[in-house]
């Protein structure tokens, strides 16, 4: 079975003026194993990576809208800024004008996304969080219209960025989840497109 992945990674950038932006820590590195394992298991792969293809939210709202109809799995890795400003200065703002700045909500991709998303697609989406793993998961879950999330706790202390290994809580439509421990990106990419196969698999069956 070869399937259509569609796969965004890597931090949007939201720009300030033309010296600076807000952006996240993301690294991409999860989206690249994703990327290498879809392609590992013999399907076609379309990457987005942020910020080369798409720089910010809107931009890759309005790119992954255009592409999803063609896919069969959407794989929504991409660490999209929550905010950006209302307005974008052409000339870099003073230091002591910065506290002026104001700003305004991002749209919310997936949920944007689950909109257009057909009979049959796998939606497969990831959630940092500090605390409540399950119970924002599954609200996430809800409101994206997801078959799959994948859950990582972040703190000071603990931040799974980069290509070490991390703690990752995968949950299912059911609730039903899976814990993997100090876990690869490689290894966990591997069992996500194994996992969006066979849920392909389960809603397209005769």
């Amino acid at each position: 079975m070869r399937l259509r992945f569609l796969i965004a990674f890597g931090p949007t950038q939201e720009p300030i003026d033309p010296v600076r932006f807000i952006s996240n820590h993301s690294t991409g590195v999860m989206g690249r194993s994703l990327v290498a394992a879809a392609k590992k298991r013999g399907h076609r792969v379309e990457s987005v990576e942020c910020p080369k293809r798409a720089q910010t939210a809107r931009e890759l709202d309005r790119l992954m809208w255009g592409l999803l109809p063609k896919s069969d799995v959407l794989v929504m890795a991409a660490a999209v800024a929550d905010v950006r400003p209302s307005k974008v200065s052409g000339t870099k703002i003073k230091k002591n004008e910065l506290r002026g700045v104001r700003f305004v909500k991002n749209p919310d991709i997936l949920a944007h996304l689950a909109k257009r998303k057909k009979r049959g697609q796998v939606f497969v989406g990831f959630g940092l969080e500090s605390g409540n793993l399950a119970k924002n998961g599954a609200a996430k879950m809800r409101r994206k219209n997801l078959e799959l999330i994948v859950l990582q706790k972040v703190t000071k202390k603990n931040k799974p960025f980069g290509k070490k290994a991390i703690d990752a809580t995968l949950m299912d439509r059911e609730g039903k989840t899976a814990v993997c421990r100090s876990v690869t990106k490689d290894k966990l990419a591997g069992i996500l497109v194994r996992q969006a196969e066979e849920i392909f698999a389960s809603k397209n069956r005769d």
